[in-house]
């Protein structure tokens, strides 16, 4: 039995090896079958939890703190069920876009979420011009999420 072996030892990595390698392509077509879902699955959630506000704002409430308040654990529950699919090197480029998106400080305080978006303006600038610059930033915080299930 150790003769047959060691007579087909080429034989036989060569198997293993291209056993190895066809494990290999069909483990990353099935993660790129569900990076693909989950992209889906992500876009869908996020767009669902802000509907009249993103992608065109047609109904921005009075209440904008509120109302993205009450959006956050469904937004939460599908940034944490995306992220296992964003890449390695961009982990922490996706942290950021979450935390910035909800306004997240050092302390976590709950207060200060949302803050952004609130439409502060400047002394010396009208009230609206506050809520565009407001919503702009929202769309621009909306984009910086969405833009990672958009890669491939």
């Amino acid at each position: 039995m150790i003769e047959v072996f060691f007579s087909n030892i080429y034989a036989i990595l060569g198997a293993i090896v291209l056993a190895c390698f066809v494990g290999y392509i069909a483990w990353r077509n099935g993660h790129k079958a569900r990076r693909a879902i989950a992209c889906d699955a992500f876009c869908r959630a996020v767009l669902d939890a802000l509907p009249g506000l993103y992608p065109d704002t047609v109904n921005w409430p009075v209440d904008i703190r509120g109302y993205l308040r009450n959006a956050f654990p469904a937004l939460q529950s599908a940034v944490v069920a995306f992220r296992p699919f964003v890449s390695r090197r961009k982990l922490s480029d996706f942290d950021l876009a979450w935390h910035r998106f909800y306004g997240a400080t050092d302390t976590q305080n709950e207060a200060h979420l949302y803050h952004q978006y609130m439409g502060f303006h400047e002394p010396g600038t009208t009230s609206a011009s506050g809520h565009a610059k407001s919503q702009e930033l929202f769309h621009t915080n909306v984009q910086n999420l969405l833009k990672f299930a958009n890669e491939t």
